[in-house]
């Protein structure tokens, strides 16, 4: 019986997961996180595969892997700062490469960890690292004018008594005075970045569609992550208003990958069936 998952929604499903595992891993339940990371390297078994050459063994590419992972962990040990963001990603990237280059029947799940994991590093110096080292706040324009701004005037439009506070801060005076703070990992920033480093990575590993279906695909699934990421900062924010900020913190990280789900496969069913 062929259990592989039909190629129009196996990027989705995969991109989902990662997404989930991601925020949770970060900033929730690091039990469900890693579940959500197991279910979505089984996932790569059922994706469909497009014939390739045999990935051959090699040792000195298993040896940069394990290096690479090895020296993000003895950095941060070193410097005593815990394994933020960008180190998961490294350490995903070396553990991926070791993977890859083994040889064995998992070469091609490393293979895609790999891209996926060096595609998103790569966006991530582009958009954020680079610009903020050149005095360029890029990303924070994009998260006062993209996030904060709509949001705030959404729910003055609701009546509800909020405002901004200068660049990314917004000021609730509901149940309790409140000062928000709209950070990096509350754009909807990453999820951007882990949507196309996923679907380029599937491109180059998995898939039997065209880059043109994968750009609309792409297109379709940022419109989606957007969306669903302003809904969630601005529940976050009414939650404050009506309930207090312990409330609010209860479901912080959990929002971002539920508003994934319920936005995403909806409009992707409807879209690509």
């Amino acid at each position: 019986m062929d259990y592989t998952i039909k190629s129009k929604y196996a990027p989705l499903l995969l991109a989902f997961l990662l997404i989930a595992s991601f925020i949770e891993l970060s900033y929730g339940s690091k039990i469900l996180g890693l579940l959500f990371l197991v279910i979505a390297v089984g996932t790569l078994t059922f994706l469909p595969k497009t014939p390739h050459a045999t990935l051959k063994r090699s040792i000195p590419g298993t040896v940069a892997g394990l290096a690479i992972v090895t020296a993000d962990i003895v950095y941060n040990t070193m410097s005593g700062s815990e394994i933020q963001t960008v180190d998961s990603i490294v350490i995903l990237l070396g553990i991926s490469l070791a993977i890859y280059k083994s040889g064995t029947k998992y070469s091609e799940m490393g293979k895609f960890g790999f891209f996926f994991s060096a595609i998103f590093l790569a966006l991530f110096s582009m958009l954020f690292v680079f610009p903020i080292k050149a005095g360029i706040d890029l990303p924070y324009y994009y998260g006062h004018y993209a996030v904060t701004l709509p949001v705030v005037t959404l729910l003055q439009k609701m009546n509800l008594n909020i405002g901004m506070y200068g660049e990314r801060l917004i000021f609730v005076n509901g149940v309790e005075n409140a000062l928000l703070k709209i950070d990096l990992a509350c754009f909807g920033w990453y999820s951007l970045l882990l949507v196309i480093s996923m679907l380029a990575a599937y491109g180059l590993t998995f898939s039997n569609k065209t880059w043109g279906s994968l750009a609309k695909i792409a297109l379709l699934m940022c419109i989606a992550v957007y969306i669903a990421n302003l809904i969630r900062v601005a529940i976050l924010v009414m939650l404050t208003y009506y309930y207090g900020v312990e409330t609010m913190l209860v479901v912080h990280a959990h929002l971002g990958w539920i508003f994934f789900a319920l936005i995403v496969f909806p409009t992707a069913y409807k879209f690509l069936r």
